[in-house]
Formats: structure tokens, sequence, C-alpha cells
């Protein structure tokens, strides 16, 4: 048995399975960025039993993003790594872990990365050895007189081993990607008025020659906001009679309006014209 030949054959495969181990994380789960934990979340649209989450490829996230979220889905938290490619089956593997339904995903490829290094194993040698012996001799009286001889033969095994190591370069080559997912859960809550809102950014105060107001910034599919034709980039003056200050001002007024009101009363500038528009709640 040549055991330093056992020894190396075993730690190759040791080294091997170190090298593989690095291929089985899931950089979807490991970077991952959450906003959102979907546990905390009421009226939303949950899997099903044994049904999986959707996965879109993205060419501009921007944009995808911004549909998504104009249909009331909710982004829960995104991940963005750069390293080997990982099947887009991970991102869906963690997707499910979080209770996302649907996940937008791109990879890009950035670069191949050389590493090389060096492994030392074990470099035994194993000598064996084997032979025989002889051995003659002659027998004389207590005259001198020779009285017969007599010969043996013996033979031998057996090994030695030395110790020591052996230096064993290796290159490796990696080719890189940035890789991107985002992670949505689709609201079930009905909304009274179906648009989000910022502050005015200080270019448009300056445009407007006004520092009051909030500018429209997402407008939901098959709300009253979007039945009433409100769009994005609209900034809203007053509503019900009330001067907005800013976005956090357009917020509390809109969630004073009571529920069992009919219609809301917006003035927008649009386009740097005013604009009177009646919103059905």
């Amino acid at each position: 048995l040549n055991v330093s030949g056992v020894m190396m054959q075993y730690l190759s495969l040791v080294f091997l399975i170190f090298l593989l181990s690095g291929c089985v994380t899931n950089g979807y789960k490991d970077f991952y960025h959450p906003y959102y934990d979907v546990n905390t979340i009421n009226e939303i649209e949950k899997l099903a039993p044994n049904e999986e989450p959707k996965v879109y490829s993205s060419n501009d996230f921007n944009k995808d993003i911004y549909t998504l979220r104009s249909r009331n889905y909710i982004l829960l938290g995104y991940s963005s790594f750069n390293g080997g490619y990982q099947d887009i089956e991970n991102a869906k593997k963690h997707a499910k872990n979080i209770g996302a339904t649907v996940v937008l995903a791109k990879s890009k490829y950035t670069n191949t990365q050389t590493s090389t290094s060096t492994l030392i194993l074990p470099d035994n040698k194993t000598t064996y050895h084997n032979g025989t012996v002889n051995s003659n001799s002659s027998h004389s009286n207590v005259y001198g007189q020779n009285v017969g001889s007599t010969s043996s033969t013996g033979i031998y095994s057996g090994s030695s081993t030395t110790y020591g190591t052996k230096a064993i370069p290796y290159t490796t080559n990696q080719r890189r990607y940035d890789q991107q997912a985002y992670y949505f859960v689709k609201s079930t809550k009905k909304l009274k008025f179906g648009l989000g809102n910022d502050d005015l950014p200080q270019d448009l105060r300056l445009k407007l020659q006004r520092n009051t107001g909030s500018i429209i910034s997402i407008v939901f599919e098959n709300s009253p906001a979007f039945y009433a034709n409100l769009f994005p980039g609209d900034v809203i003056i007053s509503i019900d009679g009330v001067n907005i200050i800013n976005a956090d001002h357009a917020v509390k007024i809109m969630n004073s309006v009571p529920s069992n009101q009919k219609k809301s009363e917006f003035v927008i500038l649009r386009e740097e014209k005013i604009k009177n528009v009646t919103i059905s709640l």
C-alpha cells in the first residue's frame, strides 16, 4: 500500500471540496438589504402552497420598479453583489424565504479574475527493501583438522519512509458578474387617493418661483388619482382649499379626509399651468 499516494489523493479531494464550497453560498441571501419585513405588513397577496415566486429579467430597474410600485407592489428589499455567476434559482429561493412573490433580477459580466496560489501537500516517500543473506562456516577438531562445514541462507524484507512536503502551484480563473435582484409583494389594501408625493426639488422651486407645494412621484393604477388623470410630475398646490406646504403636509391633509367624503378637490400645476382636478373617493 502506497500510503503517501493515498494521503495526497485525500488532501487533493479536500482541497477540491474547499474550492467548490465557495460556489454553494447564496449571494442573493448573503447580500440582502431589507426595507420591510413581510410579516409586519397587512393585506398582502401571499404565495399559495407549492407556488413559486415569479422572476423577471430587467434591463431598466428604474422603469420596472416604478411599474410594479404603480401596480401596488411593495418593495421589500434588494440584493446586490459582484462575484461568480449564480443561478437565478438562488434569487427565487431567497424570495420565497422572505415572502416575496415577484423578483426583478439582472446580471452583467464585469471581468475575469485570475488568482495564483500554492498548495502544500505531503511528499512522503516509502522505500521497500528485500534480499537474501548467505553464511558459510568450516569446523575443525582439536587437532586442527577440518571435520566439515555448514552454510545458511536468510531472507529479509522491510521498508523505510522519509517525510517531507511538496509545493504545487495552481491558478484559477473566475468570470465575475454584477448581480442584482429586487423583491416585491403585492398589497391588497384599498387606496384612498392612490398617489405618492415628494418635496419640491430645488431646481423645480427656482423654475416655478415657489417654495410651497408637493410633486406627485407615483400614481397607482386603478386608484382614485389614476381615474382622475393625475400624473407623476404634477405639483399639488392645494387640497380641499388647504394650501400645501410640502410632502408631509400633503399626506397629513389627505389622511384627514373623512372616510365618508365622496370627492376631493385638488389644485395642481401641470406644465406651469394651474388646473383644477376633482378626485372621486
